[in-house]
């Protein structure tokens, strides 16, 4: 895969993560969602909402940087890029139909989470079945935990639910990181 293919995928990455970030810490610094309610009635917060997106692209875009030059992830960077945007795409749904249940974790992953999983994924690159069994296993269960946070009677272990949302995030990255 050519290094121009690469940037592309990883811009498009931090670009979804960062709308992502928009949608959570609005919820945290405003309350809400909506557009309106941030740009109207929630002005002395919108220095905060906006310093955390800004961290998650500036982040995400050094970070980024090096990934596309290091050879150690030429050969895993589709794998890894897939289980990226699938966890990403499961934070991003569960962001608009629960930013109340979602939000504390949501930033907890983009600030640091989704980084440590990408770190460790060229490690091992093998074919190996754990690699396997890693990635789909934790894609399995992180959008079980998603799920999980939308039946009434499981919400009061909010915070099993979020170590478990933590673990599976690095874990499907971790294990994305393996050669065709």
């Amino acid at each position: 895969m050519e290094r121009s293919h690469k940037a592309l995928l990883f811009i498009a990455s931090v670009i979804i993560k960062s709308f992502l970030m928009s949608i959570v810490s609005s919820y945290v610094f405003c309350g809400s969602i909506n557009p309106s309610v941030l740009f109207f009635h929630c002005i002395n917060n919108i220095a905060y909402v906006a310093g955390s997106i800004a961290g998650v692209a500036i982040i995400g875009t050094l970070f980024g940087y090096y990934i596309i030059k290091l050879k150690s992830f030429d050969s895993v960077f589709p794998n890894l890029m897939m289980a990226d945007f699938i966890v990403t795409a499961m934070y991003f749904g569960a962001s608009f139909s629960a930013p109340s249940i979602i939000a504390s974790k949501v930033m907890i992953w983009l600030f640091g989470v989704w980084i440590l999983g990408m770190l460790l994924a060229p490690f091992d690159k093998e074919r190996t079945i754990l690699k396997k069994i890693t990635e789909y296993g934790a894609l399995v269960a992180l959008g079980t935990l998603l799920t999980a946070h939308f039946i009434p009677f499981l919400q009061e272990f909010e915070s099993s639910y979020t170590i478990g949302m933590m673990v599976s995030s690095v874990l499907s990255l971790f294990g994305g990181g393996r050669d065709r």
